[in-house]
């Protein structure tokens, strides 16, 4: 009996907070080309778990974008916020675990480490 080949699994994930960037749209092309030179599947995943940054529309926007590159995908889009259980899932398992920690950040703090990277820093850091 002949051995069954693994076929590995990759994703092309953008997150809907804005026009697609040209080093994202670089970098999925550079892991797209890499996948079908290979023969990997490819799954378009669109990460928008982000709240307060998601835009309307740009999740969309991003689709076409990465149409108009000529880069396809053999599964999705999926939409993270539309499953929620895998996360769900995941955390519960963490908590089972005791590899969950708690935070002794105020919510500015956090609010403030997810905003953008303030000029004056030159990064974002985590404050907990």
């Amino acid at each position: 009996m002949p051995a069954q080949r693994t076929v590995r699994v990759t994703r092309l994930a953008p997150s809907p907070t804005g026009s697609l960037h040209l080093g994202n749209a670089l970098a999925f092309l550079l892991g797209w080309s890499l996948a079908r030179q290979r023969g990997w599947r490819i799954v378009l995943r669109i990460e928008d778990l982000d709240g307060p940054r998601i835009r309307p529309g740009t999740g969309t926007d991003a689709i076409e974008d990465l149409k108009w590159l000529g880069l396809d995908w053999d599964e999705g889009p999926l939409w993270q916020s539309h499953d929620l259980i895998p996360y769900t899932e995941a955390l519960s398992a963490l908590h089972a675990a005791k590899r969950i920690y708690p935070c002794r950040c105020t919510r500015r703090e956090i609010a403030s480490a997810a905003s953008a990277p303030h000029r004056e820093d030159h990064e974002l850091r985590y404050p907990g």
